[in-house]
């Protein structure tokens, strides 16, 4: 997936709307305010009203087999009232924020205040008083625009994935929107479905407005599909405090990738030397700093460049990228995996970075199970099945996939050693507990694997015990023993004795030394 793709799903998720139906800021035009006292003039009550509404959004990236990889859920209710001081605007105020993303919940303001003008039903002039344009709640223009209708004539929007049309017709109170002209930007396709419901019984006649979009993007032969639904309906007003409506007010409040990052300002200047730091210095929130400055400032072919250019520094650029945590790093690691012009040591750092990757959506599942599957490198397929196992500890969503994949491969006799490795990095209950069946297996190579990966936990000493009486190999008895000295358990008295056993018949000094070296830790 190219940048302009993965950038978009992630604003989608992010911030709800981001690619939200092509609008733009141009005309807009909006509700009918509440009446207002009786006896003012027209001119005041066109600019003096109040109203309020809920708005609820949910968006979605899903995967070709329509699991969900990301999705946010973002709700606020909005009130607006005459502005104390400045009769060309309106005087507004965001509140009962919640965000959710990948059921996390994120950190909000109590309270957003912002300007806008109002003229005839026409929003115009957003201003969130310096907010950051990457704040989830900046999706406000775009919610302004989808409540924005014209009878009297049709209404065009632009934005970067290109350039609508609409005209408006009413049948009764539902007002219904057709495209008459789209200028396309992008490749991807778009459906969508927008209703506007008009309560005339009420005054001021607000709204209610219901609109889904669905939008499907392909690259490098992965099918993604973008849903975004909004929801907006009426509720009481609820007056409150006017603020200083300072053109700064907002200006503090930061989306939570960058208050973590707060104190850590990554420029042209710095990069370099923050980098450096990073190698003998772990710090996720240092990491995460660079990881987004990289990612804001270099495309693919920018970061091979800095991997060419400073190969002692691959292993910490690709640990900021880790740990930006971001749908567009997870697809810029998966990116770079493909280029097999940066070599085996760097790919195999890339599939470590996706297995560990937190949260990981199919993006990063689909990545590692093509490494596995193209099978050009043997040494960088095992890596990437057996990193397929860590991907289920650090991302649960995809546990499931990854269970799945891993029962498959164990029946293949091409990755059945690697498989079982795998399955001891998934920590899965019931993958695990088919392992022992393995101890006996012809294939060498196979019943070591099952020894290493089953010799670590306790519950299954007896079972790995009588394996190595059954067959006291020397690659089977030295694999035990490494991965004992590591267990956080003790053999029992009864396998104890069974190897002392093992011991006396052992005529062969190398395997006697590594038995008694287990006997006695």
């Amino acid at each position: 997936m190219k940048k302009t793709i993965y950038i978009c799903a992630a604003v989608a998720v992010v911030v709800g709307l981001a690619i939200l139906n092509s609008l733009s800021n141009n005309d807009k035009t909006l509700i009918e305010p509440e009446a207002v006292k009786q006896g003012q003039s027209k001119t005041l009550a066109e600019k003096s009203y109040f109203f309020a509404y809920q708005v609820d959004i949910h968006s979605a990236v899903l995967s070709e087999s329509g699991s969900a990889m990301t999705f946010s859920e973002l709700s606020w209710k909005m009130n607006f009232q005459p502005h104390a001081s400045a009769s060309i605007k309106s005087a507004a105020m965001l509140s009962d924020i919640v965000f959710m993303a990948d059921n996390k919940l994120q950190t909000m303001p109590t309270q957003i205040p912002f300007l806008v003008k109002y003229q005839s039903r026409q929003f115009s002039e957003l201003d969130m008083l310096g907010l950051s344009e990457q704040h989830p709640l900046s999706v406000l223009s775009k919610v302004l625009d989808l409540m924005s209708y014209s009878l009297d004539s049709p209404l065009t929007f632009e934005d970067a994935l290109g350039v609508k049309t609409f005209q408006y017709v009413q049948q009764d109170n539902v007002i219904e929107r057709v495209v008459t002209a789209h200028q396309k930007h992008a490749d991807n396709t778009e459906e969508e479905q927008w209703q506007i419901t008009l309560h005339l019984s009420r005054p001021g006649t607000p709204l209610t407005l219901e609109y889904n979009n669905n939008q499907i993007w392909q690259r490098s032969g992965q099918r993604y599909e973008v849903v975004q639904t909004v929801s907006v309906k009426p509720i009481t007003h609820t007056p409150f405090e006017p603020v200083d409506w300072q053109a700064n007010h907002n200006t503090h409040i930061l989306p939570d990738d960058i208050a973590q990052s707060t104190g850590i300002e990554v420029t042209g200047d710095n990069f370099l030397e923050y980098i450096q730091s990073l190698k003998g210095n772990l710090d996720p929130s240092l990491a995460k700093a660079i990881g987004l400055y990289m990612l804001n400032n270099f495309d693919q072919s920018g970061l091979k460049g800095l991997f060419v250019q400073h190969e002692n520094l691959t292993s910490a650029f690709i640990y900021a990228l880790q740990k930006a945590q971001t749908l567009q790093a997870e697809q810029m690691i998966s990116d770079l995996l493909t280029d097999d012009e940066l070599g085996v040591q760097v790919q195999q750092k890339l599939v470590m970075a996706l297995g560990r990757f937190e949260n990981a959506s199919d993006i990063g599942f689909s990545s590692l199970r093509h490494v596995v599957e193209q099978g050009s490198n043997e040494a960088i397929s095992d890596m990437a099945l057996l990193n397929m196992g860590t991907m289920s500890k650090f991302s649960p969503a995809q546990s499931n996939q990854v269970a799945d994949y891993l029962a498959d491969k164990m029946r293949s006799p091409v990755h059945l050693s690697t498989a079982v490795l795998a399955v001891a990095n998934s920590k899965n209950p019931k993958l695990i507990a088919k392992l022992p069946a393995l101890l006996q297996h012809s294939d060498v190579q196979v019943r070591k694997n099952t020894i290493k990966s089953l010799g670590q936990m306790a519950d299954y000493q007896d079972q790995v015990i009588t394996s190595l009486l059954a067959s006291p190999e020397m690659a089977s008895i030295d694999a035990f023993a490494r991965v004992y000295q590591q267990a956080n358990y003790k053999l029992s008295a009864m396998n104890i004795e069974r190897l002392d056993g093992l011991y006396q018949s052992q005529s062969n000094p190398v395997i006697k030394k590594r038995l008694s070296t287990i006997m006695n830790m």
